[in-house]
């Protein structure tokens, strides 16, 4: 049982693949705050619930709550949201695969940060994975913006969907680092009742922050949402369920071997990429995929 954490992170990884294929078809009819706040507003009674079933089965009540807990939950829930904010902006800028990929570099980000503020022990194996994955990034930025390796280097590094995809990695990471903490902190309890609890606090406050923020700024969106409620709720169970494994899995293991785990979200990526979207990739772009994908494997390793 000790392992469960990784079926759970692949688990995850599957649902956030398919949530995020929702959300770019519901930014088609939404802003791109909404279609972000989607995931939170409508996930939230289906996180409530399981939490429900989880304080039955475990006989646990509500948990004393430290200060530091919630300035962790804060922090994971605004980074969460800010990079899922970018992610559907990125998507903009490049096709559905391509726009994920580029976040992929949360794992070896994580490793990064983790180790200067986290005290995260890197092997020269973890390093040379973070190289790879630049390359890979590299590759597919250049693809991206048509321009051949010999061209422009700065500027197909430094190009705009490069570096919000380097954000979205970057918020992405702390988000898992600061969910790591937070459940740390929650000292009593099994992991999945205190997985349970970290998912509904989160959400809860991306729900009422965010919702606030759209209320005084795009308060027409919220009528939009009548007309498209079953992709709504589409995507609020597969958050609540993707939302679900993070949390459990994070509360069992290392945050960064967790996303490794995940890392399976790639394959379907892809799939939903060339099945559904139809989207064409180039081979510039599959071999930086591959790139990454081996430098993460290397990583777990």
């Amino acid at each position: 049982m000790e392992l469960i954490w990784i079926p759970i992170a692949m688990m995850a990884g599957l649902m956030q693949a398919v949530r995020t294929a929702a959300q770019k078809s519901l930014n088609a009819h939404l802003s791109t705050w909404m279609t972000t706040y989607v995931r939170s507003l409508f996930g939230l009674p289906f996180m409530v619930i399981y939490l429900w079933i989880v304080i039955q089965t475990e006989g646990l009540g509500v948990p004393h709550f430290p200060a530091i807990y919630f300035v962790h939950c804060a922090l994971t829930a605004t980074t969460q949201v800010v990079a899922t904010y970018l992610l559907i902006v990125l998507f903009r800028l490049s096709n559905f695969a391509v726009g994920t990929m580029l976040t992929k570099t949360d794992i070896m980000q994580a490793a990064l940060v983790g180790s200067v503020l986290f005290s995260e022990v890197i092997s020269v194996t973890g390093w040379i994975a973070i190289a790879l994955t630049l390359v890979g990034v590299f590759l597919m930025s250049a693809a991206q913006a048509r321009q051949a390796l010999t061209g422009s280097i700065l500027k197909a590094v430094f190009s705009k969907a490069t570096l919000i995809g380097l954000a979205t990695g970057f918020l992405f990471c702390l988000s898992y680092l600061f969910l790591r903490e937070a459940s740390l902190v929650l000292e009593q309890g099994s992991t999945i009742w205190r997985g349970a609890w970290s998912v509904v606090v989160v959400t809860s406050m991306q729900v009422f922050a965010l919702g606030i923020w759209l209320a005084m700024s795009e308060p027409q969106e919220f009528r939009k949402l009548a007309g498209a409620m079953r992709p709504c709720l589409f995507i609020g169970i597969t958050s609540a369920l993707g939302s679900i494994g993070w949390f459990t899995a994070m509360a069992m293991q290392n945050a960064s071997y967790v996303k490794a785990a995940g890392q399976t979200e790639v394959i379907f990526t892809v799939l939903l990429s060339t099945l559904y979207f139809r989207e064409r990739i180039s081979v510039r772009e599959y071999v930086g995929i591959a790139t990454i994908v081996a430098a993460i494997l290397l990583f777990v390793v």
